[in-house]
């Protein structure tokens, strides 16, 4: 997948329907700006931030979600306070607005993706790459009988990605449904020839896409992006909480 990295200033916030657009924020970047964020969030985030048992889970929260609102305040035009945020049986979160606008958000250790486009539902996911994890433990309940055959077959220096790369493509395509991980939707589109499809040729721009996207824009983490309509083109942009930056 590849991302256009240099947009033009005047594109920022100009959503066209051919395309998604990417925000990624660092959380440490963004602590001195925890005040406002906290104030822009509704009486029900407020409750859950309250909720958190540790510091560094409150503070993730509240800049996820601020963040997310200062950026659906920009494209909709309208006061990140006054945006309505509603949520699906299975937490999917949804703006309530008339204005045609899809997102979807994820968070994995200091970072955050925010993925916005104008006309289908979009699935993201951000994991961090921890090698020390139980991976041999967590393939079994998360990787499909198919998945898992793939996975062991693999090269030994190679099965710390592969895990992570299935594991966000799940994530993502899950993610763009509503559904979670015990929903009849736990195989994600797999080919054994070609497990993460990647766009050859212009010519495939206009496909539907048929299977999550990965990619990796941040060192460290992975990333996968599903969106349940036509290939749109992906621009990336990383927030800034003193100015928004290409």
């Amino acid at each position: 997948m590849n991302f256009d990295y240099t947009p033009n200033l005047q594109d920022v916030l100009c959503l066209k329907e051919n395309k998604v657009h990417i925000w990624s924020a660092h959380f440490p970047d963004s602590v001195k700006a925890i005040p406002y964020l906290l104030s822009l969030l509704s009486k029900d985030e407020f409750q859950k931030v309250k909720d958190f048992r540790f510091p560094e889970t409150q503070e993730s929260f509240i800049i996820s979600r601020g963040i997310l609102r200062c950026l659906l305040g920009k494209y909709l035009e309208k006061s990140p306070r006054d945006i309505e945020i509603i949520y699906g049986l299975l937490g999917k979160p949804y703006a309530l607005t008339k204005q045609s606008l899809y997102f979807n958000i994820s968070h994995s250790r200091d970072y955050v993706l925010c993925a916005l486009t104008k006309n289908c539902e979009i699935g993201i996911d951000i994991e961090y790459i921890d090698s020390n994890l139980d991976l041999e433990g967590m393939a079994l309940s998360i990787l499909s009988p198919q998945e898992l055959t793939y996975w062991k077959n693999v090269n030994p220096e190679d099965r710390v990605d592969t895990f992570f790369k299935f594991w966000v493509c799940k994530e993502a395509f899950l993610k763009a449904s509503g559904k979670g991980w015990l929903s009849d939707q736990l195989t994600i589109p797999f080919e054994e020839s070609d497990v993460f499809r990647k766009v050859k040729s212009n010519d495939e721009l206009n496909e539907r896409m048929i299977s999550p996207y990965y990619f990796k824009i941040i060192p460290g983490y992975a990333s996968a992006l599903f969106i349940e309509g036509p290939f749109l083109h992906p621009v990336y942009y990383i927030w800034s909480s003193n100015r928004l930056q290409k």
